[in-house]
């Protein structure tokens, strides 16, 4: 019953991390090609990578937040932000020694799925 409902909260932060994240994408997309169409053309490229990022970080803990309330735990969603937020940290530290500079790909996958694991190990 422990695993089902880690399981649970991971896929919860997972899914609501996905979901914002191209939420917030698409969003800072199309306010960058519809306020700003003329003067700078890499600016909407910047804003919908900021949605992006902001959105993953919100889902991620609204997410995790959801599913633990929905299993009786008695977490905030400040508390699974935090750890995301620490989990992103230790990644972006380790990404040096680690050589994740020189293949970005696997360093996205990794910073997708490290906080929403951290988080359901702690929840």
């Amino acid at each position: 019953m422990k695993l089902k409902s880690r399981f649970m909260i991971f896929m919860g932060a997972l899914s609501g991390a996905m979901i914002l994240g191209a939420t917030g994408g698409a969003l800072g997309l199309l306010i960058g090609r519809f306020l700003f169409s003329g003067s700078m053309s890499m600016l909407d490229l910047g804003l919908g990578v900021l949605g992006s990022i902001l959105g993953v970080m919100v889902g991620n803990g609204l997410g995790a937040a959801i599913m633990a309330k929905r299993q009786g735990r008695r977490r905030k969603a400040w508390f699974f932000w935090l750890i995301g937020a620490g989990a992103v940290i230790i990644v972006m530290l380790l990404a040096e020694p680690l050589r994740l500079n020189q293949n970005t790909g696997l360093m996205m996958v990794i910073l997708l799925l490290f906080p929403p694991l951290v988080e359901s190990m702690v929840a």
